[in-house]
């Protein structure tokens, strides 16, 4: 008979050296990873602005006077621009956060993709930083910042600023 769904399943609780097994062996694929396609690279990246966009959207109808755009924009520029600072600041602790706690964000979970310096180390704020601040180039560039990733080389114009690259990450 199969289990009912409000059946629990505990797991059973890892040794601490089976832990640094684990940790040592993610060091290693890490360290010998297969760069990411372009494919996937494009779908994480789409996952993750469709999730900014969406809250943009969300929080759009709090700006008044959203019929007339013209007119929102010159007399609700402060509500503008307390939207726009808010999705960057919100953006930054996502995007750094994840990258330094993961190494992905949640477009990067879904299609197996991980950041990581060219170096192979943690990545530290600092790095971090410099990718996210590198995004608003990318974009403005017209996309061009990010098609440099089609290269031989696989580095977008963020990977080449931050000195990161994006690998497949472990299944």
């Amino acid at each position: 008979m199969g289990k009912r769904f409000d059946e629990i399943e505990l797991e059973s609780v890892v040794p601490a050296e089976e832990l640094v097994d684990a940790e040592v062996a993610d060091a290693h694929f890490t360290a010998s990873a297969p760069d990411a396609s372009l494919a996937r690279r494009l779908f994480t990246s789409l996952t993750d602005f469709s999730l900014f966009l969406a809250l943009t959207l969300a929080l759009s109808p709090l700006i008044p006077g959203r019929a007339d755009l013209s007119a929102t924009i010159s007399s609700n520029w402060p509500a503008l621009v307390s939207l726009t600072g808010f999705v960057l600041m919100v953006s930054y602790y996502y995007f750094v956060g994840s990258w330094m706690l993961w190494g992905k964000t949640v477009g990067g979970a879904i299609f197996d993709v991980k950041v990581v310096p060219a170096d192979r180390t943690a990545m530290d704020i600092r790095r971090a930083t410099k990718r996210w601040a590198c995004i608003p180039l990318g974009l403005l560039t017209a996309g061009v910042g990010f098609l440099m990733a089609a290269l031989p080389s696989r580095r977008s114009l963020l990977d080449r600023m931050s000195k990161t690259i994006v690998i497949a990450a472990p299944m």
